[in-house]
Protein backbone atom coordinates (compact mmCIF):
# COMPACT_ATOMS: atom_id res chain seq x y z
CA UNK A 1 0.00 0.00 0.00
CA UNK A 2 2.74 2.28 0.71
CA UNK A 3 4.47 1.41 -2.52
CA UNK A 4 1.25 2.11 -4.10
CA UNK A 5 0.80 5.20 -2.55
CA UNK A 6 4.74 6.29 -3.37
CA UNK A 7 3.78 5.84 -6.72
CA UNK A 8 0.82 8.02 -6.93
CA UNK A 9 2.85 10.49 -4.97
CA UNK A 10 5.77 10.47 -7.68
CA UNK A 11 2.53 10.59 -10.93
CA UNK A 12 1.15 13.81 -9.49
CA UNK A 13 5.06 15.50 -8.85
CA UNK A 14 5.99 14.62 -12.50
CA UNK A 15 2.27 15.90 -13.47
CA UNK A 16 2.80 19.11 -11.83
CA UNK A 17 6.46 19.24 -13.11
CA UNK A 18 4.87 18.73 -16.95
CA UNK A 19 2.05 21.24 -16.67
CA UNK A 20 4.50 23.87 -15.33
CA UNK A 21 6.68 22.71 -17.92
CA UNK A 22 3.73 22.92 -20.65
CA UNK A 23 2.44 26.36 -19.42
CA UNK A 24 5.84 28.07 -19.07
CA UNK A 25 4.83 31.35 -18.65
CA UNK A 26 4.94 34.22 -21.54
CA UNK A 27 5.29 37.55 -22.09
CA UNK A 28 6.00 40.45 -24.45
CA UNK A 29 9.34 40.12 -26.14
CA UNK A 30 9.20 36.43 -26.05
CA UNK A 31 9.61 34.82 -29.50
CA UNK A 32 9.86 30.47 -30.07
CA UNK A 33 7.61 27.77 -30.66
CA UNK A 34 5.76 28.45 -27.15
CA UNK A 35 4.39 31.24 -28.79
CA UNK A 36 3.27 30.52 -31.92
CA UNK A 37 0.99 27.42 -29.49
CA UNK A 38 -0.03 30.46 -28.11
CA UNK A 39 -1.02 32.23 -31.08
CA UNK A 40 -2.26 29.66 -32.68
CA UNK A 41 -5.07 29.04 -29.77
CA UNK A 42 -5.65 32.56 -29.78
CA UNK A 43 -6.99 32.62 -33.64
CA UNK A 44 -8.80 29.76 -33.29
CA UNK A 45 -11.05 31.24 -30.53
CA UNK A 46 -11.30 34.73 -32.79
CA UNK A 47 -9.30 37.12 -30.26
CA UNK A 48 -6.18 37.14 -32.61
CA UNK A 49 -6.74 38.74 -36.12
CA UNK A 50 -2.82 37.83 -37.07
CA UNK A 51 -0.66 35.44 -38.22
CA UNK A 52 1.10 32.99 -35.90
CA UNK A 53 5.17 34.83 -36.46
CA UNK A 54 6.22 33.26 -32.47
CA UNK A 55 6.78 36.95 -31.94
CA UNK A 56 4.82 37.99 -28.64
CA UNK A 57 3.97 41.81 -29.96
CA UNK A 58 1.43 44.47 -29.35
CA UNK A 59 -1.48 42.23 -30.48
CA UNK A 60 -0.85 39.27 -28.72
CA UNK A 61 -0.42 40.87 -25.40
CA UNK A 62 -3.93 42.46 -26.46
CA UNK A 63 -5.94 39.17 -27.37
CA UNK A 64 -3.92 37.44 -24.15
CA UNK A 65 -5.44 40.66 -22.29
CA UNK A 66 -9.18 39.79 -23.83
CA UNK A 67 -9.09 36.05 -23.08
CA UNK A 68 -8.36 37.23 -19.27
CA UNK A 69 -10.86 39.50 -19.24
CA UNK A 70 -13.60 36.70 -20.60
CA UNK A 71 -11.98 33.93 -18.32
CA UNK A 72 -12.12 36.38 -15.18
CA UNK A 73 -15.78 37.88 -16.17
CA UNK A 74 -16.66 33.69 -15.93
CA UNK A 75 -14.92 33.39 -12.15
CA UNK A 76 -11.54 32.02 -13.50
CA UNK A 77 -8.86 33.42 -11.14
CA UNK A 78 -6.63 35.27 -13.67
CA UNK A 79 -6.08 38.88 -13.80
CA UNK A 80 -5.92 41.13 -17.03
CA UNK A 81 -2.18 41.74 -17.29
CA UNK A 82 -2.09 40.54 -21.11
CA UNK A 83 0.84 38.44 -20.22
CA UNK A 84 0.33 34.58 -20.58
CA UNK A 85 0.92 33.26 -17.17
CA UNK A 86 0.78 29.78 -16.14
CA UNK A 87 -3.04 30.87 -14.76
CA UNK A 88 -3.88 32.11 -17.70
CA UNK A 89 -2.30 29.19 -19.94
CA UNK A 90 -3.75 26.52 -18.20
CA UNK A 91 -7.28 28.58 -18.37
CA UNK A 92 -7.03 28.95 -22.27
CA UNK A 93 -6.66 25.19 -22.53
CA UNK A 94 -8.86 24.03 -19.72
CA UNK A 95 -12.01 22.68 -21.69
CA UNK A 96 -13.76 23.97 -18.88
CA UNK A 97 -13.20 27.58 -20.28
CA UNK A 98 -14.27 26.86 -23.89
CA UNK A 99 -17.58 28.50 -23.65
CA UNK A 100 -16.39 30.89 -21.98
CA UNK A 101 -13.30 32.35 -24.32
CA UNK A 102 -15.59 32.03 -26.85
CA UNK A 103 -18.55 34.17 -25.10
CA UNK A 104 -18.47 37.79 -26.96
CA UNK A 105 -19.81 40.46 -24.46
CA UNK A 106 -19.27 44.27 -23.23
CA UNK A 107 -15.79 45.60 -23.78
CA UNK A 108 -15.68 42.36 -26.94
CA UNK A 109 -13.36 43.41 -29.50
CA UNK A 110 -12.50 41.60 -32.72
CA UNK A 111 -13.56 40.04 -36.20
CA UNK A 112 -15.99 38.24 -34.44
CA UNK A 113 -17.54 41.00 -33.27
CA UNK A 114 -17.45 42.48 -36.20
CA UNK A 115 -19.21 39.69 -37.70
CA UNK A 116 -21.73 39.49 -34.81
CA UNK A 117 -22.57 43.58 -35.51
CA UNK A 118 -22.98 42.65 -39.42
CA UNK A 119 -25.60 39.53 -38.53
CA UNK A 120 -27.03 41.97 -36.49
CA UNK A 121 -27.58 44.27 -39.12
CA UNK A 122 -28.82 41.49 -41.25
CA UNK A 123 -31.88 40.83 -38.97
CA UNK A 124 -32.37 44.61 -38.56
CA UNK A 125 -31.27 44.43 -34.85
CA UNK A 126 -28.43 47.01 -34.63
CA UNK A 127 -28.52 51.19 -36.58
CA UNK A 128 -24.85 51.92 -35.19
CA UNK A 129 -21.13 51.41 -36.64
CA UNK A 130 -19.67 48.16 -37.83
CA UNK A 131 -16.75 48.84 -35.47
CA UNK A 132 -15.76 45.87 -34.23
CA UNK A 133 -16.64 46.95 -30.47
CA UNK A 134 -19.28 45.52 -28.27
CA UNK A 135 -20.68 48.67 -27.16
CA UNK A 136 -24.07 49.38 -25.49
CA UNK A 137 -25.57 49.18 -28.67
CA UNK A 138 -24.49 45.74 -29.53
CA UNK A 139 -25.25 44.95 -25.94
CA UNK A 140 -29.15 45.99 -26.54
CA UNK A 141 -29.02 44.48 -30.21
CA UNK A 142 -28.06 41.55 -28.95
CA UNK A 143 -30.43 41.33 -26.25
CA UNK A 144 -33.59 42.30 -28.78
CA UNK A 145 -32.78 39.35 -30.72
CA UNK A 146 -32.60 37.13 -27.36
CA UNK A 147 -35.97 38.73 -26.68
CA UNK A 148 -37.66 38.18 -29.89
CA UNK A 149 -36.47 34.17 -30.23
CA UNK A 150 -37.79 33.62 -26.89
CA UNK A 151 -41.08 35.68 -28.11
CA UNK A 152 -40.92 33.47 -30.99
CA UNK A 153 -40.86 29.81 -28.56
CA UNK A 154 -36.74 29.55 -27.64
CA UNK A 155 -37.24 29.94 -23.66
CA UNK A 156 -34.02 28.79 -22.93
CA UNK A 157 -32.60 31.71 -23.70
CA UNK A 158 -31.03 34.72 -20.98
CA UNK A 159 -32.32 38.66 -21.54
CA UNK A 160 -28.47 39.47 -20.68
CA UNK A 161 -27.38 40.97 -23.96
CA UNK A 162 -24.26 38.34 -23.67
CA UNK A 163 -23.57 36.46 -27.11
CA UNK A 164 -22.77 32.67 -26.01
CA UNK A 165 -22.08 30.21 -28.28
CA UNK A 166 -25.27 28.95 -28.30
CA UNK A 167 -26.41 32.40 -28.76
CA UNK A 168 -24.14 33.13 -32.05
CA UNK A 169 -24.76 29.90 -33.26
CA UNK A 170 -28.70 30.30 -33.41
CA UNK A 171 -28.20 34.00 -34.49
CA UNK A 172 -26.36 32.63 -37.41
CA UNK A 173 -28.69 29.90 -38.20
CA UNK A 174 -31.31 29.81 -40.67
CA UNK A 175 -33.90 31.23 -38.56
CA UNK A 176 -37.03 31.15 -41.57
CA UNK A 177 -38.40 28.17 -39.27
CA UNK A 178 -39.18 30.22 -36.47
CA UNK A 179 -41.06 32.49 -38.56
CA UNK A 180 -38.17 35.37 -38.52
CA UNK A 181 -39.41 37.94 -39.97
CA UNK A 182 -36.30 39.91 -41.93
CA UNK A 183 -34.23 40.88 -45.06
CA UNK A 184 -32.11 36.87 -45.44
CA UNK A 185 -35.16 35.17 -45.00
CA UNK A 186 -37.15 36.71 -47.78
CA UNK A 187 -38.58 34.11 -50.39
CA UNK A 188 -37.18 35.44 -53.84
CA UNK A 189 -39.64 33.77 -55.73
CA UNK A 190 -42.41 35.11 -54.14
CA UNK A 191 -42.01 38.89 -55.29
CA UNK A 192 -45.23 39.90 -54.23
CA UNK A 193 -44.75 39.25 -50.85
CA UNK A 194 -42.30 41.78 -50.25
CA UNK A 195 -42.83 44.25 -47.18
CA UNK A 196 -40.67 46.67 -45.15
CA UNK A 197 -39.95 43.97 -42.84
CA UNK A 198 -38.15 42.44 -45.64
CA UNK A 199 -35.83 45.68 -46.79
CA UNK A 200 -32.86 47.34 -45.38
CA UNK A 201 -33.45 50.73 -46.41
CA UNK A 202 -34.99 53.30 -44.05
CA UNK A 203 -37.07 54.83 -46.96
CA UNK A 204 -37.87 53.23 -50.26
CA UNK A 205 -40.56 54.01 -53.25
CA UNK A 206 -40.93 52.26 -56.50
CA UNK A 207 -42.86 54.01 -59.62
CA UNK A 208 -44.36 53.38 -62.91
CA UNK A 209 -41.77 56.17 -65.13
CA UNK A 210 -44.81 56.32 -68.02
CA UNK A 211 -48.02 56.53 -65.74
CA UNK A 212 -46.18 57.70 -62.41
CA UNK A 213 -48.03 55.07 -60.52
CA UNK A 214 -46.36 54.58 -57.05
CA UNK A 215 -46.04 50.50 -57.23
CA UNK A 216 -44.32 50.32 -53.45
CA UNK A 217 -43.66 52.81 -50.76
CA UNK A 218 -42.25 53.20 -47.39
CA UNK A 219 -41.72 56.35 -45.47
CA UNK A 220 -41.43 57.62 -48.90
CA UNK A 221 -42.38 61.02 -47.76
CA UNK A 222 -40.10 61.20 -44.57
CA UNK A 223 -37.34 63.36 -44.77
CA UNK A 224 -33.64 61.78 -45.60
CA UNK A 225 -30.38 63.22 -46.89
CA UNK A 226 -29.29 62.40 -50.24
CA UNK A 227 -26.20 62.24 -50.50
CA UNK A 228 -24.90 62.33 -54.23
CA UNK A 229 -28.08 61.49 -55.62
CA UNK A 230 -28.35 65.89 -55.28
CA UNK A 231 -26.68 65.31 -58.79
CA UNK A 232 -29.33 64.32 -60.36
CA UNK A 233 -30.63 67.79 -60.10
CA UNK A 234 -27.43 69.41 -60.98
CA UNK A 235 -27.46 67.17 -64.15
CA UNK A 236 -30.55 67.90 -64.90
CA UNK A 237 -30.09 72.15 -64.78
CA UNK A 238 -27.44 71.83 -66.45
CA UNK A 239 -28.20 70.13 -69.30
CA UNK A 240 -31.12 72.50 -69.61
CA UNK A 241 -28.53 75.37 -69.60
CA UNK A 242 -27.52 73.80 -72.80
CA UNK A 243 -23.81 74.62 -74.56
CA UNK A 244 -23.16 70.60 -73.96
CA UNK A 245 -20.78 70.86 -77.20
CA UNK A 246 -18.46 74.82 -75.62
CA UNK A 247 -15.06 74.32 -74.27
CA UNK A 248 -15.32 75.60 -70.73
CA UNK A 249 -12.72 76.78 -68.11
CA UNK A 250 -12.76 75.05 -65.00
CA UNK A 251 -13.41 78.09 -62.09
CA UNK A 252 -11.66 78.23 -58.52
CA UNK A 253 -14.62 76.94 -56.81
CA UNK A 254 -14.10 73.40 -57.95
CA UNK A 255 -11.29 72.97 -55.93
CA UNK A 256 -13.70 74.50 -52.63
CA UNK A 257 -14.89 70.84 -51.97
CA UNK A 258 -14.44 69.68 -48.31
CA UNK A 259 -11.48 67.54 -47.92
CA UNK A 260 -13.10 63.70 -47.99
CA UNK A 261 -14.86 64.70 -51.14
CA UNK A 262 -14.70 62.85 -54.27
CA UNK A 263 -13.51 64.14 -57.23
CA UNK A 264 -13.08 63.36 -61.05
CA UNK A 265 -10.76 65.40 -60.44
CA UNK A 266 -10.68 68.50 -62.53
CA UNK A 267 -8.25 71.60 -61.82
CA UNK A 268 -9.40 75.32 -62.18
CA UNK A 269 -8.22 76.63 -64.89
CA UNK A 270 -8.02 73.17 -67.05
CA UNK A 271 -10.33 73.64 -70.01
CA UNK A 272 -12.65 71.14 -71.58
CA UNK A 273 -16.04 69.92 -73.00
CA UNK A 274 -18.77 70.65 -70.80
CA UNK A 275 -20.40 67.35 -72.19
CA UNK A 276 -16.90 66.14 -70.55
CA UNK A 277 -17.42 67.61 -67.21
CA UNK A 278 -20.88 65.74 -66.73
CA UNK A 279 -20.11 62.49 -67.63
CA UNK A 280 -17.31 62.80 -64.63
CA UNK A 281 -19.53 64.32 -62.47
CA UNK A 282 -22.18 61.64 -62.68
CA UNK A 283 -19.72 58.43 -63.41
CA UNK A 284 -16.85 59.61 -60.72
CA UNK A 285 -19.87 61.73 -58.17
CA UNK A 286 -17.13 64.47 -58.11
CA UNK A 287 -17.67 66.98 -55.75
CA UNK A 288 -15.30 69.74 -57.87
CA UNK A 289 -17.14 69.15 -60.69
CA UNK A 290 -20.51 69.96 -59.75
CA UNK A 291 -18.89 72.98 -58.39
CA UNK A 292 -17.79 73.79 -61.43
CA UNK A 293 -21.02 73.16 -62.89
CA UNK A 294 -23.11 75.25 -60.65
CA UNK A 295 -20.71 78.11 -61.59
CA UNK A 296 -20.43 77.70 -64.95
CA UNK A 297 -24.66 77.47 -65.38
CA UNK A 298 -25.49 80.44 -62.88
CA UNK A 299 -22.69 82.73 -62.48
CA UNK A 300 -21.85 81.10 -58.72
CA UNK A 301 -22.94 78.01 -56.60
CA UNK A 302 -25.23 80.05 -54.74
CA UNK A 303 -27.38 81.28 -58.06
CA UNK A 304 -27.34 77.85 -59.03
CA UNK A 305 -28.64 76.30 -55.66
CA UNK A 306 -30.99 78.93 -56.09
CA UNK A 307 -32.27 77.41 -59.24
CA UNK A 308 -31.91 74.00 -57.99
CA UNK A 309 -34.58 74.86 -54.70
CA UNK A 310 -36.73 76.45 -57.65
CA UNK A 311 -36.72 73.58 -59.83
CA UNK A 312 -37.70 71.38 -57.09
CA UNK A 313 -40.55 73.53 -56.54
CA UNK A 314 -41.45 73.80 -60.01
CA UNK A 315 -41.53 69.77 -59.68
CA UNK A 316 -43.94 69.60 -57.04
CA UNK A 317 -40.87 68.22 -54.80
CA UNK A 318 -42.43 69.77 -51.16
CA UNK A 319 -39.95 68.13 -49.22
CA UNK A 320 -36.55 68.95 -50.56
CA UNK A 321 -34.23 71.69 -49.78
CA UNK A 322 -31.03 71.65 -51.33
CA UNK A 323 -27.87 74.22 -49.85
CA UNK A 324 -24.98 72.86 -52.77
CA UNK A 325 -24.75 71.09 -55.70
CA UNK A 326 -23.09 67.88 -54.90
CA UNK A 327 -24.43 66.16 -52.06
CA UNK A 328 -21.98 66.82 -49.11
CA UNK A 329 -23.58 66.67 -45.82
CA UNK A 330 -25.54 69.60 -44.35
CA UNK A 331 -28.32 69.22 -41.70
CA UNK A 332 -30.62 72.07 -43.94
CA UNK A 333 -29.73 69.46 -47.26
CA UNK A 334 -32.58 67.11 -47.44
CA UNK A 335 -35.59 65.39 -49.59
CA UNK A 336 -37.80 62.72 -49.88
CA UNK A 337 -37.30 59.22 -51.75
CA UNK A 338 -41.12 60.50 -53.29
CA UNK A 339 -39.39 63.44 -54.21
CA UNK A 340 -36.44 61.89 -55.85
CA UNK A 341 -38.45 59.78 -58.00
CA UNK A 342 -40.60 62.58 -59.01
CA UNK A 343 -37.30 64.20 -59.80
CA UNK A 344 -35.70 61.30 -62.23
CA UNK A 345 -39.30 60.49 -63.65
CA UNK A 346 -38.84 63.89 -65.39
CA UNK A 347 -34.90 63.99 -65.84
CA UNK A 348 -35.53 60.56 -68.28
CA UNK A 349 -37.75 62.14 -70.81
CA UNK A 350 -34.48 64.07 -71.70
CA UNK A 351 -32.54 61.90 -73.59
CA UNK A 352 -28.97 63.27 -73.17
CA UNK A 353 -29.77 62.17 -69.12
CA UNK A 354 -30.74 59.05 -70.07
CA UNK A 355 -27.34 58.60 -71.97
CA UNK A 356 -25.13 59.96 -68.98
CA UNK A 357 -26.74 58.13 -66.06
CA UNK A 358 -26.75 54.84 -68.51
CA UNK A 359 -23.35 54.96 -69.67
CA UNK A 360 -20.71 52.71 -67.62
CA UNK A 361 -17.74 53.67 -68.73
CA UNK A 362 -16.55 57.11 -70.78
CA UNK A 363 -12.91 58.68 -71.81
CA UNK A 364 -12.14 62.21 -70.83
CA UNK A 365 -10.28 63.74 -73.27
CA UNK A 366 -6.84 64.86 -72.46
CA UNK A 367 -6.34 68.29 -71.32
CA UNK A 368 -3.52 70.49 -70.59
CA UNK A 369 -3.73 69.69 -67.14
CA UNK A 370 -3.78 65.44 -67.49
CA UNK A 371 -3.89 62.63 -70.12
CA UNK A 372 -6.96 60.90 -71.20
CA UNK A 373 -8.76 59.88 -68.21
CA UNK A 374 -11.19 56.76 -68.81
CA UNK A 375 -13.79 56.96 -65.95
CA UNK A 376 -15.91 53.62 -65.00
CA UNK A 377 -19.45 52.49 -63.24
CA UNK A 378 -18.11 49.57 -61.45
CA UNK A 379 -21.58 48.89 -59.34
CA UNK A 380 -22.12 44.58 -59.07
CA UNK A 381 -25.51 45.62 -60.30
CA UNK A 382 -24.07 45.83 -63.82
CA UNK A 383 -22.01 42.74 -63.66
CA UNK A 384 -23.50 39.63 -65.01
CA UNK A 385 -21.34 37.46 -63.23
CA UNK A 386 -22.21 39.30 -59.75
CA UNK A 387 -24.85 37.96 -57.92
CA UNK A 388 -26.16 41.65 -57.48
CA UNK A 389 -26.41 41.80 -60.84
CA UNK A 390 -29.93 43.45 -62.11
CA UNK A 391 -30.50 42.67 -65.85
CA UNK A 392 -32.20 44.97 -67.12
CA UNK A 393 -31.25 47.88 -64.83
CA UNK A 394 -30.19 51.20 -66.50
CA UNK A 395 -28.50 53.55 -64.10
CA UNK A 396 -29.20 56.64 -62.25
CA UNK A 397 -27.25 57.42 -59.43
CA UNK A 398 -25.74 56.24 -55.63
CA UNK A 399 -24.90 58.68 -53.08
CA UNK A 400 -23.20 58.23 -49.78
CA UNK A 401 -22.23 59.14 -46.40
CA UNK A 402 -21.72 58.34 -43.14
CA UNK A 403 -25.35 60.14 -42.22
CA UNK A 404 -27.39 59.63 -45.68
CA UNK A 405 -26.08 55.98 -45.33
CA UNK A 406 -26.10 54.30 -49.36
CA UNK A 407 -28.67 55.70 -51.20
CA UNK A 408 -29.27 54.80 -54.87
CA UNK A 409 -31.73 55.85 -57.35
CA UNK A 410 -32.34 53.51 -60.16
CA UNK A 411 -34.30 52.98 -63.11
CA UNK A 412 -35.12 49.84 -64.99
CA UNK A 413 -36.57 48.40 -68.31
CA UNK A 414 -38.22 45.07 -68.79
CA UNK A 415 -40.72 43.86 -70.87
CA UNK A 416 -41.77 47.22 -72.56
CA UNK A 417 -41.61 48.84 -68.76
CA UNK A 418 -39.76 51.60 -67.63
CA UNK A 419 -39.13 51.50 -63.79
CA UNK A 420 -37.66 54.11 -61.68
CA UNK A 421 -36.55 52.98 -57.71
CA UNK A 422 -35.76 54.60 -54.88
CA UNK A 423 -34.18 53.66 -51.62
CA UNK A 424 -32.35 55.81 -48.66
CA UNK A 425 -30.20 54.77 -45.70
CA UNK A 426 -29.63 51.42 -46.50
CA UNK A 427 -26.89 50.09 -44.01
CA UNK A 428 -24.25 49.64 -47.12
CA UNK A 429 -23.95 48.75 -50.94
CA UNK A 430 -24.50 45.31 -50.87
CA UNK A 431 -27.69 45.83 -48.73
CA UNK A 432 -28.84 48.39 -50.89
CA UNK A 433 -28.43 46.57 -54.05
CA UNK A 434 -30.90 43.87 -52.43
CA UNK A 435 -33.10 46.21 -51.42
CA UNK A 436 -33.17 47.58 -55.26
CA UNK A 437 -33.63 43.87 -57.00
CA UNK A 438 -36.61 43.43 -54.58
CA UNK A 439 -38.39 46.23 -55.30
CA UNK A 440 -37.76 45.97 -58.78
CA UNK A 441 -38.75 42.21 -58.96
CA UNK A 442 -41.87 43.39 -56.93
CA UNK A 443 -43.04 46.44 -59.16
CA UNK A 444 -42.63 43.92 -61.67
CA UNK A 445 -45.13 41.59 -60.82
CA UNK A 446 -47.14 44.18 -60.15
Amino acid sequence: MKRMALILLMILLWTQAALAQAYRPLSAGNTGTDVVTLQQRLIELGLLDDKADGIYGDKTAAAVAEAQRLLAAEGFAVEQTGEADADTLAALYDPNSEMALRTLRSGSRGDAVTELQNRLVDLKLLDGDVDGIYGSQTEEAVRAFQEEMIRLGETSLDRDGVATPQVTSLLFSDLSGYGYVAPPFFDESQPLSLTPDYLYSQSCLAMDVVSGEVLFEYRCDERMFPASTTKIMTLLLALEHGGLEETVTIPSCAADVPKDSSLVPVTPGERMRMIDLLYGLMIRSGNDAANAVAELCAGSVNAFVDEMNARAAELGMTGTHFVNAHGYHSDEHYTTARDLATLTRYALTNQTFCQIVSCLSYTLPATSKRDALTVQNTYEIFDPASPSYIQGAAGVKSGYTSHAGFCYVGAYQSDGRTLVAVLLNAPGRQRGFSDLKRLFAYAMAR
